[in-house]
């Protein structure tokens, strides 16, 4: 009997091959994210940083008018780039989730095939055994009937 051949060996290892790029493109993804995160932590710090300071020099009387103007237009730009960065965030989370998404269909392909295979391997045992069971049947008839022979 021929050796074993699974005949969707090669869409099998196409499948692991697409599983490995899924895994990568959701770890940078990831990556991306994580630092756009960090990007936010730090607006929130500088902004807090700002109302602070704020808080400190509006109770000195060397505060001016266009020091008020400076610390406004600034916070209100820290406020604008912070809402764009949740923004960005939330776009961020849905491509790894769609990511996530692609990785596990793929994985789930990749275990069905796996599962087919090994089906497929115990059936050629099993056909394997019983040949060999048949071979050993007809080697002990041979051998019956040759001590028979003899015998006579």
């Amino acid at each position: 009997m021929k050796q074993f051949e699974f005949k969707l060996q090669k869409v099998m290892e196409t499948t692991k091959t697409r599983e490995e790029l899924r895994k990568r493109e959701l770890a940078k993804a990831l990556v991306v994210f994580a630092q756009n995160e960090s990007l936010l932590e730090a607006m929130l710090d500088r902004l807090e940083e700002q109302i602070e300071e704020y808080n400190t020099r509006k109770l000195k009387p060397s505060m001016t008018a266009s020091d008020l103007i400076n610390f406004s237009h600034y916070t209100e730009k820290l406020l604008t780039d912070i809402q764009h960065q949740k923004k960005t965030i939330e776009d961020l989370a849905e491509k790894v989730r769609q990511h996530r998404e692609k990785l596990i269909e793929i994985t789930k392909d990749k275990k069905i095939l796996e599962r087919l295979k090994e089906r497929r391997y115990e059936e050629y045992r099993k056909k394997l055994r019983s040949i060999e069971q048949k071979f050993m049947d007809e080697l002990s008839i041979r051998a019956y009937q040759n001590g028979k022979e003899e015998s006579n």
